[in-house]
C-alpha cells in the first residue's frame, strides 16, 4: 500500500471516489493497527487506536455508501445527470426537443384536447428554417406520435424504446425549456395533445433547480404530476392550451406561461 499514489484530477467518477475513499481508509487503519501492535505506554492507548480505527471504518463506509446513493447524480456529467432527472420525476420521460435554433429556446407547455390544425406554411417553415429532437414517452400512441412530428419536420423519436411501454396516471406535465421559441413550442404542443390530451401543467426548465445546460433546450411531455403539485403549478384547461399564441415574444410567452404559478 506504499506505493499507492492518488491523483484528485483524475478521480471524476462515483466508483473512482469510493476506491479512493477505500484506500485511504486502508492506509489509516494499517497505521492505526500497527500503532496499537508497537505501543506500550500507556497503557490504554493500544486500546484506544483499535477503537478508533473502528470508528473510523464505520466513519468512511457511512460517507462512501451516502456518496453513492444521496450524492452519487450531483457527480456525474450532464448527460447522466439529466437521466437521473428524468428519473427522480424532474425531467421524467417524455417528450423532449432539442433545438438548434437561432434565438430559440425550450420552454414547457401543455397539451391542447382540440388542437388548431397546422398549416401547409406552418410546415414548410419548420421544414425549411428550424431543426429540433423530440422524444415521446415510451406509451400509448406515442410511435403515432412520432410519425405526426415528423411529417411536419420535426426529428422525433420515442424515449426508451427498448423499455416497457408507460401509462400516463401521474405523468401530466410538460417540461419546456427556456430558450424554446414560443412558435415551435405552441405548434408542437397543439400536435402532441391531440394525442395526448391528459397533459395539464407547464414548468419552465429556469424556474427550479438549475439543470445541465442541455435542458434548457428541450420539452419533456408526460412528466410527472406529483413534480408539478411540488412547483405549485396550476392546471391548464384545454381551451387555454388550445390558444397558446406562438406569436408571442419569447419573454411574453414565458410570463403568460408563469401566469399558471402559485
Amino acid at each position: 500500500m506504499s506505493g499507492t499514489k492518488l491523483t484528485p484530477d483524475k478521480i471524476t467518477s462515483p466508483f473512482q471516489l469510493m476506491a479512493a475513499w477505500f484506500s485511504m481508509l486502508v492506509l489509516l487503519v494499517v497505521v492505526l493497527l500497527g500503532a496499537a501492535a508497537n505501543i506500550d505506554k500507556p497503557d490504554w492507548a493500544a486500546g484506544f487506536l483499535v477503537i478508533f480505527s473502528s470508528v473510523v471504518t464505520l466513519v468512511v463506509i457511512s460517507c462512501v455508501t451516502l456518496m453513492l446513493t444521496k450524492f452519487r447524480p450531483h457527480l456525474q456529467d450532464g448527460k447522466e445527470y439529466a437521466q437521473w432527472l428524468k428519473v427522480q420525476a424532474r425531467y421524467t420521460a417524455g417528450i423532449r426537443i432539442s433545438e438548434a435554433l437561432p434565438n430559440t429556446g425550450l420552454v414547457p407547455v401543455p397539451t391542447i384536447l382540440n388542437a388548431a390544425p397546422i398549416t401547409a406554411d406552418a410546415h414548410l417553415t419548420f421544414q425549411t428554417q428550424e431543426h429540433f429532437t423530440v422524444s415521446v414517452l415510451n406509451g400509448f400512441n406515442s410511435k403515432e406520435l412520432v410519425r405526426a412530428l415528423r411529417k411536419i419536420g420535426v426529428s422525433a423519436e420515442v424515449y426508451q424504446e427498448a423499455s416497457n411501454e408507460r401509462d400516463f396516471d401521474g405523468q401530466e406535465s410538460i417540461w419546456l425549456g427556456e430558450r424554446v421559441s414560443s412558435k415551435v413550442a405552441s405548434e408542437v404542443i397543439k400536435i402532441a395533445s391531440e394525442f395526448w390530451p391528459h397533459l395539464k401543467y407547464i414548468h419552465l426548465s429556469s424556474d427550479g433547480d438549475v439543470p445541465p445546460d442541455d435542458v434548457h433546450d428541450q420539452i419533456f411531455l408526460a412528466g410527472s404530476s406529483n413534480t408539478a403539485m411540488v412547483l405549485g403549478l396550476n392546471p391548464w384547461s384545454t381551451s387555454e392550451l388550445s390558444s397558446l399564441d406562438g406569436t408571442l415574444s419569447l419573454g411574453d410567452f414565458h410570463l403568460m406561461i408563469r401566469s399558471k404559478y402559485r
